[in-house]
C-alpha cells in the first residue's frame, strides 16, 4: 500500500512540474510576444514620424522652388508664397516662403509643415542687378540651409 502511496506522490509531483513548466512558458510566450508588439508599434510611430519629418522638408523646398518660380515671373517678389502640397499619402503639408530681394543675393526661407512637424529650408540666390526684375535663368542657388 505504501509503495502505491509513493507512487501516486511522485506522478502527482511530475503532473504539478509539467503544469508548472507549462504555466512559465505561456507567460514567458506572452510576455515576449507583447515585447515584440511594442517594438513593432515603436517602429511604426518612428516611421510615422520620419515620414511627416520628411514630408515637411519637402513642402519646404518646394516653397523655395515656388519663390524662385515668383522672382522669374513678376518684379514685385516682397510678397511672400504659401501653398498646400497633397502628396501621395494625402496628407496636407503645407509651405510658406518668404523671399527678400532688396540685395543682389535674394534670400529664401521657407517653412514646412506636416502632420505636427517643421523644417525651415533657407536659400540664396544669385539674381545679378539689385533693379533687375527678371533673374537670370536658370537661378543659380549658391547657399542652402535645413533646419528644424
Amino acid at each position: 500500500m505504501s509503495d502505491s502511496l509513493t507512487r501516486q506522490t511522485a506522478h502527482a509531483h511530475k503532473r504539478g512540474i509539467a503544469l508548472v513548466l507549462v504555466v512559465f512558458a505561456i507567460a514567458f510566450i506572452t510576455v515576449l510576444a507583447v515585447a515584440m508588439l511594442d517594438e513593432a508599434t515603436l517602429d511604426l510611430a518612428i516611421l510615422r514620424n520620419h515620414t511627416s519629418g520628411l514630408e515637411a522638408l519637402y513642402a519646404a523646398q518646394a516653397g523655395v522652388a515656388e519663390a524662385i518660380a515668383a522672382l522669374r515671373q513678376a518684379c514685385d517678389t516682397t510678397n511672400p508664397v504659401s501653398g498646400t502640397l497633397n502628396l501621395p499619402a494625402d496628407s496636407p503639408v503645407t509651405y510658406a516662403a518668404v523671399i527678400d530681394n532688396t540685395r543682389p543675393v535674394v534670400t529664401v526661407t521657407s517653412t514646412g509643415r506636416a502632420d505636427g512637424f517643421t523644417r525651415v529650408v533657407t536659400a540664396r540666390l544669385v539674381v545679378g542687378q539689385p533693379d533687375a526684375c527678371q533673374p537670370p535663368d536658370p537661378v543659380r542657388v549658391v547657399w542652402w540651409r535645413e533646419g528644424t
